[in-house]
């Protein structure tokens, strides 16, 4: 569904992305995961298209999208949705009149058919009564449920969410992420990509993680094996938020016991 080869990319010279490579398949939950700054939302521009890498390959869902005319990749991004950071929302749009921007534009939904699933995902992030209201009347975290729903209403073959709960408290990041997993069932063979700079969000959100550190791959794999049998920086980057939290909190994430009982 998702696949870079040889990407690199700079800008002014400066080089941003050197040596990307990997594959995402139909049906996996994937997290992108990198320090502020190491390139994530450069990959997700690229793979959308937006801008153009300096070398390499890139395709989604077997679109070529550095060669292929335009006309045929925006028939491709029809079948992609994405959650923005921070919401992204329209301002001058109801959360409804948001909704309904997508499905416009990219589904042949009737207009019944967009009240309905309008009126369902409110459901499902718990904001039936938001309908009529403004962004500037959600807070962050609503704003943010807004965003992952709208991300969906297409019902498309790949999600990505990029820093879907940057900046927002525990239990709206918990409320957040089981959300994504209620509206994106990759047992139907969806794809859904995590973008985050979280390492608690990336390895709550999928069992494989890829890491980014400064432009390039350096990991990519189950987190509880990278965790335990990887290079220095990689375990690190890891464990350095993890250590010390409550051990039953630690067995819940999935923390290796291995690795708690190395440091509890």
């Amino acid at each position: 569904m998702i696949h870079m080869q040889n990407v690199k990319k700079s800008f002014d010279d400066v080089p941003l992305l050197e040596q990307i490579d990997f594959t995402i398949d139909k049906g996996e939950k994937v997290a992108l995961l990198g320090p502020g700054a190491s390139g994530k939302s450069t990959i997700i521009k690229l793979l959308l298209g937006i801008i153009s890498p300096d070398e390499g390959q890139i395709s989604l869902m077997n679109t070529d999208m550095v060669t292929t005319p335009e006309s045929v990749r925006q028939k491709t991004l029809r079948k992609v949705g994405i959650s923005f950071q921070q919401g992204a929302l329209f301002d001058y749009m109801s959360v409804e009149e948001n909704l309904h921007f997508a499905m416009e534009n990219m589904t042949p939904f009737t207009r019944e058919q967009m009240s309905a699933k309008v009126d369902q995902l409110l459901s499902t992030v718990k904001l039936p009564h938001t309908k009529n209201m403004f962004p500037f009347e959600l807070s962050g975290g609503m704003q943010r449920r807004v965003g992952v729903a709208r991300a969906v209403t297409t019902d498309p073959d790949v999600a990505i969410f990029d820093e879907p709960t940057s900046g927002l408290d525990p239990v709206t990041s918990t409320i957040i992420l089981n959300m994504i997993d209620d509206l994106i069932d990759v047992k139907t063979g969806k794809t859904a990509l995590v973008v985050t700079s979280s390492v608690e969000i990336a390895i709550r959100f999928a069992r494989r993680v890829i890491i980014l550190h400064e432009g390039r791959i350096i990991a990519d794999g189950p987190w509880q094996e990278l965790i335990l049998h990887s290079s220095d920086w990689v375990k690190h980057f890891l464990s350095v938020r993890l250590i010390g939290v409550d051990v039953e909190y630690a067995r819940e994430l999935g923390l290796p016991e291995e690795f708690i009982r190395m440091h509890w």
